[in-house]
């Protein structure tokens, strides 16, 4: 029986450094913003994720994308 993946949703991720450790190493904190509609350019997500970026005071911040699939058969 072969095998196929279905969208179940999409996700934007934005990954913000939060402080130091007490060794000296960068902490991060991911925000994540779940049911993005899947048609959603990139140029649209990078707008909106550096406008949320501003709001949350990030220090410094990496957008990521995420797509959830079920895989079925």
């Amino acid at each position: 029986m072969a095998a196929s993946k279905i969208s179940t949703g999409s996700a934007m991720v934005i990954k913000c450094k939060v402080g130091i450790d007490k060794e000296g190493k960068d902490v991060f904190r991911n925000q994540r913003y779940s049911n993005v509609k899947p048609e959603t350019s990139e140029e649209t997500l990078y707008a909106v994720g550096l406008k949320l970026a501003e709001l949350i005071d990030a220090i410094s911040y990496e957008l990521l994308s995420e797509t959830d699939y079920q895989i079925i058969g």
